[in-house]
């Protein structure tokens, strides 16, 4: 049935895949909470990032599911160009993520913090590693998979994929509405619209999924650092600051990627991609 579905309503698809998957996350949250509240637990005492790595656990597994199902789990395990040449593919992402880490460690700890416990740190961790490898295995190995093959491999056809994945992956953060202030979120989702398609950009020029998971992992670890080591910040807080200064975003991620999908290097992306 998925794979009828799949390859008949392509678009259908990666929609209802992505509201599988985030109801999937709101569904765990509620039962999680629910569960905690019938034994008792305080929740004032609930580890935000331990309560995350539930969700996304559950996500991994939905979006897991829908790659076997659809004859697609080998993707899980293609090399591509491999991950360290993939890497450099991504050299311009993982150059940011290298000097927002310079910075953040010069200039945004703080001077009198106390670290949180050792545990809480690692479900911080955990938490947004996990966050990174859910959320691409959905977004691109499901989503901008099922989208490349269904506009095909030329120029034009990848540019659809990356653009309207992207779009796709902006539109799921609006569920940070349920926690977050409005400009905030909306700030956020124009970020992360722009982000996916440089993700999927990456992933398209190195054909390994492990690449764009590596570089969405480390950039939400990083972006969350100091709330993460000395629980200053909450994502829900975080994501509330954010500001119109986003909207530079668009510019800082879909240059790059118009630079990975320039005429001369498409023939990568038919290199690992044959339908």
């Amino acid at each position: 049935m998925l794979k009828r579905l799949r390859k008949n309503h392509p678009l259908g698809y990666c929609v209802g895949a992505e509201v599988l998957f985030l109801g999937s996350l709101i569904l765990t949250s509620i039962l999680v909470v629910f569960l905690l509240m019938l034994f008792r637990f305080d929740l004032a005492y609930a580890d935000d990032y331990l309560l995350g790595c539930i969700q996304e656990l559950v996500g991994v597994g939905v979006a897991v599911l829908l790659l076997k199902r659809t004859g697609k789990a080998q993707l899980l395990r293609k090399r591509g160009c491999g991950f360290f040449n993939g890497l450099l593919v991504g050299m311009y992402p993982l150059a940011l993520l290298a000097y927002t880490l310079y910075a953040k460690i010069l200039f945004g700890l703080p001077e009198d913090g106390t670290l949180l416990p050792l545990w809480r740190i690692l479900s911080f961790l955990a938490n947004m590693i996990l966050v990174g490898i859910a959320e691409e295995f959905l977004f691109r190995g499901v989503i901008a998979e099922t989208l490349l093959e269904h506009f095909g491999t030329s120029r034009g056809g990848i540019w659809k994929a990356c653009l309207l994945s992207g779009l796709l992956f902006g539109c799921a953060h609006l569920t940070n509405l349920l926690s977050s202030a409005p400009l905030g979120v909306l700030m956020q989702c124009i970020f992360a619209a722009s982000l996916g398609v440089l993700y999927a950009a990456i992933y398209f020029r190195t054909g390994n999924l492990w690449v764009t998971v590596f570089l969405h992992g480390g950039m939400d670890i990083i972006s969350m650092l100091v709330g993460g080591l000395y629980g200053t910040e909450s994502v829900a807080e975080s994501v509330s600051s954010y500001d119109a200064s986003m909207l530079l975003s668009v510019l800082v991620y879909l240059i790059p990627a118009a630079i990975l999908l320039r005429k001369k290097k498409i023939g990568e992306v038919k290199l690992y991609f044959q339908y």
